[in-house]
């Protein structure tokens, strides 16, 4: 398994959160590879004659400079956790470079400011969610997979899939199932993989989806859910599942899409 953790210079260094992911990578048993980008690319320079060009070139020498920096302190994060790394920068947008390197990873994990729903739709690879607060410790008691049928959920789940047999309780939640079958269904599908499964078909009534499969994902080690059934500016502007779970859940998210 690969793994990598996507970085941006946008921001200060995600110190926390890089050694959450060194935390999962040990539980893995993987090496970790940083990504780093400063979000924003070279093609968007304008390098017409005169004064300008000294500007851009000193923008983009400092951005370098930047990138190189954040190397040195991933390097050092790693070397601390006792977790093997390499890493990637390069000057450039994130959402450019991720479509490029994601066919060569299992899994990434994002850090502030990184979304990892966001990541999930423009790459070929599951992402995780972490943030400062969020713990890895074993990463193997229980996994909760949100399913609702559709290829998003599908993507995620079979991302997951190395890592299911490693916890010792995986409950499937499916809320107001679409049909009968549909919770056999997954049941059935994750049996002939050899994972074994708890299957819990919920009815929201009153409540959010997404309020109930967070009472589910709190006790767990890993959430695993499809990614924005609509349109992610939809679910900004008028909320939804995704947007919900990736602002409130504070367990670790797997987002497949």
């Amino acid at each position: 398994m690969k793994l990598a953790v996507l970085i941006s210079t946008r921001s200060d260094f995600p110190e926390q959160q890089l050694v959450t992911s060194c935390d999962l990578a040990k539980c893995l048993n993987v090496p970790l590879t940083g990504i780093i980008t400063s979000d924003q690319g070279l093609d968007y320079y304008p390098v017409d004659t005169g004064g300008f060009v000294d500007v851009a070139q000193e923008s983009i020498d400092q951005a370098e400079r930047r990138i190189g920096a954040y190397g040195a302190q991933f390097k050092a994060v790693c070397e601390a956790q006792a977790v093997a790394q390499d890493w990637y920068g390069k000057h450039a947008f994130i959402n450019h470079e991720w479509p490029v390197l994601s066919p060569y990873f299992d899994i990434a994990v994002t850090t502030t400011p990184i979304a990892a729903a966001e990541m999930a739709k423009l790459g070929v690879s599951a992402t995780i969610q972490l943030d400062d607060n969020s713990v890895i410790d074993g990463f193997d008691q229980r996994c909760v997979i949100a399913w609702d049928g559709s290829h998003a959920a599908a993507r995620a789940v079979r991302a997951a899939m190395p890592i299911l047999p490693r916890f010792h309780a995986v409950d499937v939640i499916v809320v107001d199932a679409k049909s009968r079958t549909l919770p056999a269904d997954i049941g059935s599908y994750l049996a002939a993989a050899g994972v074994s499964s708890t299957i819990i078909s919920e009815i929201s009534g009153d409540a959010a989806v997404s309020t109930v499969i967070m009472d589910h994902a709190r006790q767990a080690d890993l959430l695993v859910m499809g990614a924005y059934g609509t349109s992610s500016i939809i679910e900004r502007l008028f909320g939804g599942v995704t947007e919900a779970m990736r602002t409130d859940c504070k367990t670790p998210i797997l987002f497949g899409h």
